[in-house]
């Protein structure tokens, strides 16, 4: 069975002048983040605008994925969609396509029920067709929280194997690794900014937006980590936090596409209702940028 540790980037998805699905910068995306040795992809999450694509569209960047990683890392399908059978279907997409595992948000905006979130876990699930299943457990965004007491429940689901914890409530994340003991079910964490605590509190890698662009950074700072030479760590967690406070400075995924738009790959703008930054904004990112870190840990050179 795979094996899911490590870094792994949430994959951008790239859109080309017309706001469509760019195959082209998608390849060359995930040709450079295989060059820095990450150690898989997931797709179509909340960096990857999925909520925001076309189920055809996707499948399409899914594919396109696979395509280009050749097997050679895992591939993690983000299928969460408000309609079940939606999730299902691309879920049953995914699974066919060849992805290491499924992952999918709780059902949103709807005000489901426990009942109600694990019947649409357990339909997700059973599309996948034995392929792992994960939660992806992201309460900022959808509103929905849930405790480790309803992740046991939600454990008890054939195929469901694993969460993207995406919350600084470290201390709950560690109640769900309780919970889990004697069980196959991985725990990834989400927030970028707290890559190195949440492996120290049982964690066993990261899912981040920010690997887009320091994916060296981040890896340097795992393998510190596995290494058990957590001052090394402390350093790279510190020097990434002061380039995520400078992507803060405006809206975040806007400035990620910025960036790699600048390290030679263009991703174009997110899509609506998300937008793409002002002038002013793109000043103000590079100005943040310049006071911090990243030219010294960008892992190719910055274009003018």
């Amino acid at each position: 069975m795979t094996k899911f540790q490590g870094i792994i980037p949430a994959l951008i998805t790239p859109f080309d002048s017309k706001g469509n699905f760019n195959p082209t910068a998608c390849r060359e995306l995930v040709q450079f983040l295989l060059s820095t040795e990450v150690d898989g992809f997931y797709v179509t999450g909340g960096t990857g605008e999925g909520l925001l694509l076309e189920p055809e569209e996707r499948r399409a960047v899914l594919e396109v994925t696979l395509d280009e990683v050749n097997g050679r890392v895992p591939v993690i399908a983000h299928v969460g969609a408000v309609s079940t059978r939606t999730a299902a279907d691309l879920a049953a997409h995914a699974a066919s396509a060849g992805a290491a595992a499924v992952a999918a948000i709780p059902p949103i905006y709807v005000n489901a029920d426990l009942a109600g979130i694990k019947e649409h876990y357990r339909q997700i699930a059973k599309a996948a067709n034995g392929v792992p299943t994960w939660l992806y457990y992201i309460p900022h965004a959808t509103g929905v929280t849930l405790t480790a007491k309803t992740f046991a429940e939600l454990m008890e689901i054939d195929n469901v194997t694993g969460v993207k914890y995406t919350s600084h409530n470290l201390y709950e994340m560690r109640n769900i690794i309780e919970v889990a003991q004697g069980r196959d079910f991985t725990v990834i964490s989400g927030p970028d900014e707290m890559c190195l605590p949440a492996l120290l509190m049982g964690a066993t890698g990261a899912i981040g937006t920010t690997y887009n662009i320091m994916p060296g950074q981040f890896l340097k700072l795992y393998r510190a980590w596995q290494q058990g030479d957590i001052e090394t760590a402390q350093k790279l967690q510190f020097q990434a936090n002061q380039v995520i406070n400078a992507l803060l400075t405006v809206p975040t995924l806007s400035a990620v596409k910025s960036v790699l738009k600048r390290m030679g790959i263009d991703c174009g703008v997110p899509r609506g209702p998300l937008r793409g930054l002002t002038p002013e904004e793109e000043d103000r990112l590079r100005q943040a940028l310049d006071e911090s870190p990243f030219a010294e840990i960008a892992d190719i050179p910055m274009k003018a």
